[in-house]
């Protein structure tokens, strides 16, 4: 009798348990992909009597909607797809629910994997071996849930022909009533509520939304966001080597680097190691441009570190990310170069000592090597120095040295002079 009892409460108790509701909308991003795995989590861990999947997608990227995927697969619990919108990226996680159903005017599919070329923003086809490998994802997918794989896969690469439905060179997409004619959909339905009745789900639902770290997450991993604070840390920083001592730079080009990884931590993108590996890229490259100026070991191991800092973060959108930082810092470098020097707010920064004398000619240049002078100026490697009555436009060799220091010339090439400290 007690264990009848105690029956009876569960399967009341199970009864009165909520349908969870996530949303799956915008773009599939990494920390789209970070919010579904926690509320699968929360769904298990309250009990939750079956987990729906509102999904409205135009796609994103390849990496998330995997790992959303397979999220998906692994779940002990009932799981529903209803679809308004399901292109690309959603077309696959909608496939991995044990049910799918589509709302009037939707459609699904469309999932041919496409690179963009940055800038110009033209988009191509992916590689066969990346088409391939999103396609066997499919089947498989689509092999899991006992749906037709032949019409996943022809959803991904338009060299698939499914006789009387596709045409060779199109990826395929599907309407509601076409998908449920074709057993890639379970229903054509009304709304959501017909949805959850259809799937024997509870009516009693509970939507998940993406919280204030979600969205944060989501706004700065975004590629073009992602290129600016990336270019201006990096400017920040340049400056800072420029300027010594005013600290405004730095702190700027700090806070936008410190910026540019919490976005990628948020979103579950970045670790430890991608923020060694950026700012030991950019020691290199300072080291290379101030320290032993050429272009060498240094420098390319630098640009090297940095490429890999970005690809571990954004994955497939590194190139794009890194086109428009390299971009964004070489605008950003004209205008400060240009106009900086110009402006009030500037004037702390730039450099208020002037040469009154034009630059003596060639012959005169020559007769300074050897001569001892003083930095006028601190010169990294830049800058003024006093020989005698002379001031001159020199250049530190391999070192920064501060101003009222002692020189010596070392080299004269044309116009310019190369100096040494003089150690005492």
């Amino acid at each position: 009798m007690r264990n009848l009892l105690f029956a009876a409460i569960l399967l009341a108790s199970w009864g009165q348990a909520r349908t969870y509701i996530i949303p799956v909308e915008g773009t599939i991003d990494g920390p789209l992909a970070t919010f579904i795995e926690q509320s699968f989590e929360r769904a298990e861990r309250e009990g939750a009597s079956g987990v729906v999947l509102r999904v409205n997608t135009p796609g994103g990227r390849v990496d998330a909607a995997i790992r959303i995927t397979d999220r998906i697969l692994a779940s002990t619990l009932p799981t529903l797809a209803v679809v308004e919108n399901a292109f690309s990226a959603g077309a696959l996680i909608s496939l991995a629910a044990q049910q799918l159903m589509m709302l009037p005017g939707s459609n699904i599919g469309a999932a041919l994997p496409i690179t963009v070329t940055p800038v110009i923003g033209n988009t191509n086809a992916a590689d066969r071996k990346v088409i391939s490998a999103l396609k066997g994802k499919f089947r498989a997918v689509a092999e899991a849930r006992n749906r037709p794989a032949n019409i996943a896969e022809a959803m991904v690469d338009p060299e698939v022909e499914v006789r009387g439905i596709t045409t060779r060179g199109e990826p395929l997409t599907l309407s509601a009533r076409k998908a449920v004619e074709l057993k890639v959909a379970d229903a054509e339905v009304s709304s959501l509520r017909v949805a959850l009745e259809q799937a024997g789900f509870s009516t009693e639902t509970q939507t998940l939304e993406p919280g204030p770290q979600v969205r944060v997450a989501r706004f700065l991993t975004d590629p073009t966001i992602a290129a600016i604070l990336l270019a201006v840390g990096v400017l920040g920083l340049v400056l800072e080597f420029f300027t010594p001592g005013t600290f405004v730079p730095a702190i700027i080009g700090l806070t936008a680097l410190g910026l540019f990884f919490l976005g990628g931590y948020l979103a579950g993108l970045s670790s430890a190691l991608t923020i060694i590996l950026l700012f030991g890229g950019l020691l290199l490259v300072a080291f290379e441009l101030f320290v032993t100026p050429g272009f060498g070991i240094p420098g390319l191991l630098g640009l090297g570190l940095i490429g890999a800092s970005i690809y571990f973060t954004f994955g497939d959108e590194a190139l794009q990310v890194g086109s428009y930082a390299i971009i964004g810092l070489a605008v950003g470098l004209f205008l400060i170069f240009r106009f900086l020097p110009r402006a009030r707010l500037a004037r702390p920064l730039v450099l208020n000592s002037a040469v009154e004398e034009v630059a003596p000619p060639k012959n005169e240049l020559e007769s300074l090597l050897g001569a001892i002078g003083q930095a006028l100026t601190d010169l990294r490697p830049a800058g003024i120095a006093q020989f005698g009555d002379r001031r001159v436009d020199v250049v530190a060799a391999g070192e920064f040295i501060d101003r009222g220091e002692r020189i010596r010339v070392v080299q004269v090439e044309g116009p310019r002079v190369v100096v040494r400290r003089v150690e005492s």
